[in-house]
């Protein structure tokens, strides 16, 4: 687990959430949170706000600074989505300041059961695979509502580059930086 692989999973984590949520803005307000029976959490919109939500308890252990989990009541797509870009730009931040001391710091996870401790690498780790998990799901619930999912399987294959740079610019994701060369 190297300081660059990490900062590249943490800007394709950008990536993705930015083209998710993209997609989930053409749907209502009243269709977003509609029970779908195959959908964890109730619905679309209750997937979102867990993966925000996570992301959140995760990110601030991280940062050293641990809080309860909790469900945050997010009051609409702009805003959920506005605090989702914050949260992936902190972990792009945090990605692109790692050393491989600060990866096997002890972390405290407040749970419900009691404090647990697990290593800040694996807890990083953990935050990729869990979005990767739900982002899976929630691109599935796009299309039985009838949206045509993003492209989400992607990841920064030189082929693709021309496909995806004004995006990544729009986003400030930087390949040159990732990979230390041009494109």
């Amino acid at each position: 687990m190297t300081a660059p692989l990490l900062l590249a999973q943490a800007c394709n984590n950008r990536w993705s959430n930015h083209r998710l949520l993209t997609a989930c803005a053409s749907l209502s307000a009243a269709a977003l949170r509609a029970p779908q029976p195959a959908a964890f959490f109730g619905s679309l919109w209750a997937l979102l706000g867990h993966l925000l939500d996570v992301d959140l308890f995760y990110l601030d252990a991280l940062h050293h600074q641990p809080r309860p989990y909790r469900d945050h009541a997010w009051p609409d797509l702009a805003t959920l989505s506005e605090a989702q870009a914050a949260s992936d730009l902190r972990l792009m931040t945090l990605c692109r300041d790692l050393d491989p001391a600060r990866l096997a710091q002890t972390l405290t996870l407040p749970r419900a059961s009691g404090p647990v401790r697990e290593q800040a690498g694996r807890v990083l780790q953990h935050l990729f695979v869990h979005q990767l998990h739900h982002r899976g799901q929630a691109h599935a619930l796009l299309l039985a509502s009838g949206v045509a999912p993003p492209q989400l399987d992607e990841f920064f294959l030189a082929q693709d580059e021309p496909l995806r740079r004004a995006e990544l610019a729009l986003l400030g994701i930087d390949e040159e930086e990732l990979w230390g060369i041009a494109p």
